[in-house]
């Protein structure tokens, strides 16, 4: 699960307004507002980084635990996944 590729569906448009990021589908014409590591995580989610490597960066700028940022990244992506901003490939 953790070599999987995120990467933004394609009916999504974003800003980026202070530390949030605001995620619009298109198709649905729901609203998403991501905190500051969520909104790290959809920039990265660009079908070039896996889950893993997201990881290590988030933990490289907040200074975690990779272990425990895996499963927290693995979680706000499959929660991604679910509203379909993200597909997890």
């Amino acid at each position: 699960m953790y070599e999987k590729k995120p990467l933004k569906n394609k009916n999504t448009i974003s800003r980026q307004i202070e530390n949030e990021t605001l995620v619009l589908d298109l198709r649905t014409k729901q609203y998403h507002i991501l905190n500051e590591t969520a909104g790290k995580i959809w920039e990265l989610s660009d079908g070039e980084h896996t889950v893993k490597d997201i990881a290590e960066e988030i933990c490289k700028e907040f200074d975690a635990s990779v272990d425990v940022v895996k499963e927290d990244v693995l979680h706000t992506l499959e929660g991604l996944s679910k509203v379909g901003v993200i597909t997890l490939e």
